[in-house]
């Protein structure tokens, strides 16, 4: 029994060593290791103007990290960062997007060189966005603006750029993050 208690410590620190080393290889951390927030200046806006809309996206995790920026470098390209209006009867008016493949297919170390921002904990990227409710025909009245914060997914990468990855200086965060403000569309002057 005594030589089982000695043992017992020697094993957990070993056990705790390899984990931290296994940890530290992840290519991807989920969407929990950041918090997602949208924000504006103001509540209410006429109908016909463009909303600017703030958002901040910050690292609560203990470990650095990569965050999405606004737009995927990969071709072709998709939004990390989409926002859309909802109703009173809960309808939803989701702008669609565009994109081209100029400039051809890109390394993952050269997307990412773009897409990405490493995040030391604390840190945070601020920026902001713009919503024409205009493109819609939004009538006057109260509205959700719904926002989301999308990483990168697994799967879409393949085995040797999941492990070019994975030595980068932080891992990846996969999953989503939403976060909504209410607002006001008043009539327009005329």
């Amino acid at each position: 029994m005594k030589s089982l208690k000695r043992f017992l410590p020697v094993g957990l620190n070993f056990f705790l060593i390899a984990s931290s080393i296994f940890a530290q290889k992840e290519a991807f951390v989920p969407s929990s290791d950041v918090s997602f927030k949208i924000s504006a200046v103001q509540t209410s806006w006429k109908a016909g103007e463009s909303i600017t809309l703030q958002y901040s996206v910050k690292n609560i995790s203990n470990a650095p990290l990569f965050a999405p920026r606004e737009w995927e470098a990969a071709c072709p390209a998709a939004p990390h960062l989409w926002a859309w209006f909802e109703d009173s009867s809960g309808k939803h008016f989701v702008p669609g997007y565009g994109g081209d493949c100029a400039g051809g297919r890109k390394t993952v170390s050269e997307r990412m060189g773009k897409e990405a921002v490493m995040l030391k904990p604390g840190e945070h990227i601020d920026g902001t966005f713009l919503l024409d409710p205009k493109i819609f025909g939004l009538k006057p009245g109260a509205y959700r603006v719904e926002a989301m914060l999308t990483g990168w997914v697994e799967k879409k990468f393949t085995d040797a750029e999941r492990s070019e990855l994975a030595k980068m200086a932080g891992p990846f965060m996969t999953g989503e993050v939403s976060d909504s403000i209410r607002i006001t569309l008043t009539p327009s002057a005329k």
